[in-house]
């Protein structure tokens, strides 16, 4: 045979292709059926556990989607039941006023002040002093989680803040906090835990010592004696209940990132009791200025000015404006009068909202000035 009739019969060798009819092409396609049937078995493998996390997938999404509903629904509760409250509180104090407006009409008109100037410059030192005091006790919460911000720019911070407490439903006072904390490099969880802390703090030593001035025409001993043990025992165990809210409730639990420093938390604790303190003197000072008073007549006033603060922080107005000089008014009205009692209750808001105006002016002037100083 012939070389060529050879590699006819037998294949072309350099191209390795077997000649047809003679059983070698169905035996090297054998290892090729194999591979793709391989391919086929894992191709099937990988759809079937694709389904598989998929349902499973499915599944977790479904039974995240349903615990969501739940939070939300039981939030949505929550926020329900305190609008209810807050509405309440200014009914009952338009009911009061218009209680006691009734039975001394006749002394509406009648306004009988009598200025002692002297008085006021007590009554300035406080004022300042305690709205000095509140933006550093503010800027303790946030060094109570690990973030140190600048005495200065904290102060400038909160006071710009403030000016926003005026507008209807607080919710600018919330977020224009969260802004300039940001600003400032605070992250907004801790913002937002500051902002809930420092108001919780304000209404739990105010209700400390409203229980034991509020006078007992106005607040049952027992329930003064009831909220003065709880707002003591939620003062001291405060470093516990953050610990407790950072497991429990899902707005705390991104501070679960940020260790607490339970002696820091302390101390601007300390800061908001002496706050109340400041301002308590505050409120003594200028209804010495303004109204004939007695020495005997300082735990009616400060049980006039507790109460009206604490319905002020509740009530459904911003910035509890006409409640607390509501309340202010018929707590004092058996002792002063309906008329003198309401005019130092408004003359009270007039005050604080004139320096706020000026410590609001102090802190973009000198927000400015820092600014350029640092271009320069």
């Amino acid at each position: 045979m012939r070389p060529a009739e050879h590699y006819a019969m037998a294949g072309d060798a350099s191209t390795n292709k077997p000649m047809a009819g003679m059983g070698l092409e169905a035996s090297s396609n054998t290892p090729r059926s194999n591979g793709a049937n391989a391919a086929e078995s894992a191709g099937a493998a990988d759809a079937t556990s694709k389904a598989a996390t998929a349902g499973t997938s499915d599944a977790h999404g479904a039974t995240s989607s349903a615990a969501a509903t739940a939070r939300a629904a039981k939030k949505g509760w929550r926020s329900q039941l305190f609008m209810a409250l807050r509405w309440l509180v200014g009914i009952a104090t338009v009911a009061m006023l218009v209680k006691v407006g009734s039975g001394q009409a006749s002394e509406l008109r009648q306004v009988d002040l009598h200025l002692r100037p002297l008085w006021l410059i007590p009554a300035a030192v406080f004022t300042v002093a305690a709205g000095l005091v509140l933006p550093m006790a503010w800027r303790g919460l946030l060094l109570a989680y690990g973030w140190e911000v600048n005495a200065r720019r904290a102060i400038r911070a909160w006071f710009l803040s403030q000016a926003t407490r005026y507008l209807p439903t607080g919710a600018m006072a919330v977020a224009s906090r969260l802004s300039l904390s940001a600003a400032e490099g605070v992250p907004r969880s801790v913002a937002g835990a500051s902002f809930v802390l420092e108001a919780v703090l304000l209404l739990g030593w105010t209700t400390l010592f409203g229980a034991i001035f509020i006078p007992s025409s106005v607040v049952p001993g027992l329930i003064r004696l009831i909220l003065g043990i709880g707002a003591a025992i939620g003062l001291v165990g405060l470093p516990w209940l953050m610990g407790f809210a950072t497991k429990r409730i899902p707005g705390f639990r991104a501070l679960a990132d940020y260790p607490l420093q339970e002696g820091v938390l302390l101390e601007a604790t300390a800061l908001f009791c002496l706050n109340t303190v400041l301002r308590s003197a505050q409120m003594l000072a200028l209804a010495a200025a303004l109204m004939p008073m007695r020495w005997q007549d300082i735990p009616l006033l400060l049980g006039a000015s507790f109460t009206g603060v604490i319905a002020g922080m509740i009530g459904i107005t911003p910035a509890g404006i006409g409640i607390r000089e509501g309340v202010i008014a018929t707590v004092l009205a058996d002792r002063f009068g309906i008329g003198d009692a309401a005019a130092l209750a408004v003359l009270l808001r007039a005050w604080d909202f004139a320096f706020e105006l000026v410590f609001l002016g102090g802190a973009s002037w000198f927000g400015r000035k820092k600014t350029n100083t640092d271009t320069n």
